[in-house]
């Protein structure tokens, strides 16, 4: 006999009909939290940026997050508003630099190395996101606060500069206003989100323009600055999604959605998490339709689900490599109830995924293929750990007929049957 470990994850992918619920969310509700706030909506879009890569000194406690270091940037575009919304994620409460939890007072280790925390981004400490209209490294729009201004002075502002920062001043009046979340960051308010207004007065084309980010202050001792850099892609949106959802069948979650029309769309990835706010995993990918002005019906299938919440979202990628993200949807898997095995799908042409039975600690199992005649076709040790709820078989050899799996625990003795047909 092998020991094998095996995935838990399998896919398997049909067109089906589908009555159209709700949308979801159009524009993002601002909380304080960045990733929950933009992951609720569709045609959101995002950038990351290295974590821990604000500079901390010796003195810094240990698990300093500072309020400088950008995780992620999100951004969406409302065009029947023409509102930009901007959400970002900090590592810490945002401009709390030194990391004690509040943004307005200094810490002992910074001041014993002659750094100040200035309270309401005053005195030296700036942010600024810079878009560069012309991709000539010439800089033209500014949206922030400077170095000598305060987070109450937050605005847009119009000039043509080579600096990617915060400057000490910005040479020309405010061109308009930036509605913040909240100018009182705070453990309820722990990242930066903005509106600005009408943002066609500022940038023309939202699609390719270059931007940077910069988030920092130069009094407060030997704490590092953040930037990021990236190209603002909010084109003209490739498919229009009109509905998306989920529901349990036994083990494995039915993913549904529906396209009104499709331009250029290559194809979809679906993607899972197990925290909205941790990192997305693809588990499939479906082809698009191309350019389409006709409903599209997709559906698939995540085989292993997590006992608890599991959150999925849709990956939309153009044939030029533009992406796309849908909103978020969360579907609640209570488990199995232990006692069975299940194969499915059933019947199948010899790949399937089958459902385990619970167990309470990692223990290695005997699986067996047996043919109808009770030959056994199949024999491998497994590893189950707890948690694991399912795994995929590939028998796809095997000659049409009626099979049988039994597995066995090798720690406890129990053994679980169930039948299967390939056909």
């Amino acid at each position: 006999m092998r020991k094998v470990t095996l995935s838990i994850f399998a896919i398997f992918l049909t067109c089906a009909l589908y009555q159209m619920p709700a949308k979801a969310q159009v524009a993002p509700v601002f909380t304080g939290n960045a990733t929950a706030d933009f992951l609720s909506v569709p045609g959101y879009t995002y950038y990351n940026d290295f974590v821990q890569d604000v500079g901390l000194p010796a003195a810094a406690p240990n698990g300093t997050q500072s309020g400088w270091d950008m995780k992620t940037v999100f951004f969406y575009h409302d065009a029947a508003s023409d509102d930009l919304y901007v959400g970002i994620d900090f590592a810490g409460i945002f401009s709390d630099a030194d990391g004690n939890g509040d943004p307005s007072g200094t810490s002992s280790w910074l001041s014993s190395l002659s750094g100040t925390d200035h309270a309401n981004m005053s005195n030296t400490e700036g942010f600024v996101l810079a878009f560069d209209l012309e991709g000539d490294g010439m800089y033209d729009v500014y949206i922030g606060v400077s170095r000598e201004d305060q987070l109450s002075d937050f605005g847009v502002f119009l000039y043509s500069s080579s600096m990617d920062e915060a400057p000490e001043s910005f040479p020309a009046a405010a061109a308009g206003a930036v509605n913040l979340h909240s100018a009182n960051p705070n453990f309820l308010n722990q990242d930066l989100e903005f509106k600005v207004s009408n943002i066609s007065n500022y940038i023309d084309n939202l699609c390719g323009v270059d931007f940077s980010i910069f988030a920092g202050s130069y009094e407060d001792g030997p704490i590092g600055e953040d930037y990021m850099y990236g190209t603002l892609e909010v084109c003209s949106l490739p498919v229009e999604l009109v509905s998306f959802k989920s529901k349990m069948e036994s083990r494995r979650t039915l993913l549904e959605w529906v396209t009104e029309t499709e331009e250029n769309n290559d194809y979809f990835e679906l993607q899972h998490a197990t925290d909205a706010n941790s990192d997305f995993v693809t588990i499939a990918r479906i082809n698009g339709n191309g350019t389409t002005n006709a409903p599209v019906n997709y559906e698939a299938y995540h085989d292993s689900p997590i006992e608890g919440n599991n959150y999925y979202r849709l990956k939309q990628v153009d044939f030029d490599g533009t992406e796309w993200f849908s909103w978020v949807i969360t579907q609640n898997y209570q488990g199995a109830n232990g006692a069975v095995i299940e194969v499915y799908p059933n019947p199948n042409k010899g790949e399937f995924t089958l459902g385990l039975p619970k167990v309470k600690r990692e223990t290695d199992a005997t699986m067996r293929i047996i043919d109808n005649r009770g030959r056994t076709i199949t024999e491998a040790v497994v590893t189950l750990t707890e948690g694991l709820t399912s795994y995929p078989i590939n028998v796809s050899s095997l000659y049409e007929g009626m099979y049988h799996v039994s597995l066995t625990l090798l720690d406890s003795q129990n053994t679980y049957n169930t039948s299967f047909m390939i056909r």
